[in-house]
């Protein structure tokens, strides 16, 4: 008797170790609400955005369309990327603390990709997958880059 209790104990603990797992996948959504852009950034016409580090904030594409939810900041992380050689990578320039479309996070002049929210003063490191310091506890929203030639491509 007593090992069929302990079977269905193992079997109920399994389940549940399962369940966790399984629910461990890609559930994360952003504070930052999601909105329909599309970008394209010449490189060749701004050459500084090949430099590892350097980041530059984009507010609307060449359209004047408003991209992102508060602006991009796009450029090009001083750490290997996920998505293969392509090491670009894009973050919505919503502070994440204020998840409001006027609160939008600054480049931080003089230092390589870092960022600050103006109002909660969160720092975001934006060559550590939009790590934040400070207030903000929340990773910034990332979006992929794919890239044709000198021309970068970010679509959400």
């Amino acid at each position: 008797m007593m090992n069929k209790i302990f079977d269905k104990s193992k079997w109920l603990l399994a389940f549940v170790c399962f369940t966790v797992l399984m629910s461990c996948g890609d559930t994360y959504e952003s504070s930052i609400p999601s909105v329909r852009f599309n970008l394209t950034y010449n490189t060749s016409v701004f050459p500084t955005i090949t430099t590892p580090g350097y980041f530059v904030k984009v507010e609307r594409n060449i359209n004047g369309i408003s991209v992102g939810y508060a602006g991009l900041l796009l450029g090009k992380s001083l750490l290997y990327s996920e998505m293969g050689d392509n090491n670009y990578t894009c973050y919505d320039a919503a502070c994440p603390v204020e998840a409001q479309k006027g609160v939008s996070i600054n480049l931080i002049e003089g230092e390589l990709g870092k960022a600050v929210c103006p109002k909660c003063e969160t720092v975001y490191d934006l060559n550590n997958y939009g790590f934040p310091t400070g207030v903000g506890k929340e990773y910034l929203k990332r979006y992929p880059v794919s890239v044709n030639g000198t021309t970068l491509i970010v679509q959400n």
